[in-house]
């Protein structure tokens, strides 16, 4: 179950959010209704009030419509939450249209004509910077329907058991990683392989970071490289623990991308994948590491050949008894999947590798940022079905994007006095 976390990221406080709201209101109908009463007025009244109006009327027209429009964007944008980042830019707008307008009444030699545009300026600056890094307003997903069917049946074996096994982390921005997110924000992504203990055979969801991750981060192109912390290889924590490495069926992959497969390196098992995966992975050309990482391996398709299961058209149990179920999600990548465990306890888990990075995607309902999502992302329509699917299951199980170390709290590590060397 996903819950209100106290390591979440604070929210800018509400009072700043109200300020904001009061200030974009009274700058957007200030503009809206010095806009329109401008464009009300017959000419002729116009050039009593407004002298320059006579000398260049079509820019008296046109800055009549910009201050609607610098208005509207002003307003419309954070108040329906479609692209409210377009606010920023309204603002910005706004900002350089009346210090445009004080240029144009200091060469007229009018400078008690600059007060009100000097005013306006200022309440669009710091609406701009609110905005964009004091209280950003996040576009949200519509609220799902909560799932209220019966779970599907699932019967653990007692012995079954679940790991963490952190191999390291790397940075990026709030703001690359959530819609909506702080600039000034830096969030560690995960890189953490997670060991499923099963009488039938262990297998790992992803590798995380391998020995050769600098290597695999160097063959990336430069945009996609960022600071980074190398901890232990999943490899190397399983020796450390004593882990017998004939009970491992090999590595579960969500996907294909370098940061989920490159401890794949010092594995010597299967690879398991879907056949949409292998080919997407095949045919990528800024992400060469899993063809680099999977050679020599064997690899193990498997097919959705099972029934739907919580809200996913199909479905693949692994152990046949109901304990880690895969279903597609082919939005992220062509072959994405999310790998729903149930341990013995009853405790359920969805491991949504991708589908979001952070938790704040299912918890505040958030999308990745519209650059990231044409970037990151091959089919974002699907991503977002997908994302309305876990978050109406929320309530029922415990959700772990693949990056957010937070998703991990509860799951222990892999540690000799631990694990089940059997």
């Amino acid at each position: 179950m996903v819950t209100a976390n106290p390591l979440r990221n604070a929210s800018p406080p509400r009072s700043l959010h109200i300020a904001l709201w009061v200030l974009q209101s009274a700058l957007g109908v200030a503009l809206i209704a010095a806009g329109a009463w401008k464009l009300s007025l017959p000419f002729d009244q116009a050039t009593a009030m407004f002298p320059w109006a006579a000398d260049v009327p079509a820019l008296y027209t046109v800055t009549s419509i910009l201050d609607i429009a610098g208005g509207l964007g002003v307003i419309l944008p954070s108040l329906t939450r479609v692209a409210p980042r377009t606010t920023v830019f309204a603002a910005l707008g706004v900002v350089l249209l009346m210090l445009s307008a004080v240029v144009f009444y200091l060469l007229r030699g009018e400078p008690s004509e600059t007060v009100p545009n000097l005013v306006l300026a200022s309440a669009g600056g710091i609406v701009a910077w609110g905005r964009w890094r004091g209280a950003p307003i996040r576009a949200q997903l519509p609220v799902p329907t909560k799932w209220t069917s019966p779970l599907p049946d699932a019967a653990p074996p007692a012995e079954m058991r679940l790991y963490q096994l952190p191999t390291g982390t790397y940075r990026t921005r709030a703001a690359l990683a959530v819609a909506g997110g702080a600039v000034t924000e830096q969030r560690a992504f995960a890189a953490t392989a997670v060991l499923i203990q099963h009488p039938k055979g262990d297998v790992l969801i992803d590798a995380g970071f391998g020995a050769g991750a600098e290597a695999h981060i160097d063959a990336l192109p430069s945009f996609r490289r960022a600071p980074h912390e190398l901890a232990d290889t999943a490899s190397t924590q399983l020796s450390a623990a004593g882990y017998d490495r004939k009970r491992l069926l090999g590595v579960l992959l969500t996907h294909s991308h370098w940061d989920h497969v490159s401890g794949l390196d010092s594995l010597d098992v299967p690879i398991w994948m879907t056949a949409a995966e292998r080919k997407y992975a095949a045919q990528s050309k800024s992400d060469p590491v899993f063809e680099t990482v999977s050679r020599g391996h064997e690899i193990e398709e498997y097919p959705f050949d099972g029934p739907s299961y919580l809200g996913f058209p199909s479905s693949y149990d692994f152990y046949g008894d109901g304990s880690v179920v895969i279903v597609p999600a082919a939005g992220h990548t062509t072959g994405s999947v999310i790998i729903f465990v149930t341990v013995p306890s009853g405790q359920r888990y969805a491991f949504i590798g991708d589908l979001t990075w952070q938790l704040d995607g299912i918890t505040d309902r958030l999308e990745k940022p519209l650059m990231m999502r044409m970037l990151a992302d091959s089919d974002a329509k699907q991503v977002r079905q997908d994302m309305e699917r876990v978050m109406a299951l929320q309530d029922h199980l415990h959700v772990v994007p693949a990056h957010d170390m937070r998703g991990y709290q509860g799951i222990p590590l892999l540690k000799p006095s631990t694990v089940d060397a059997r």
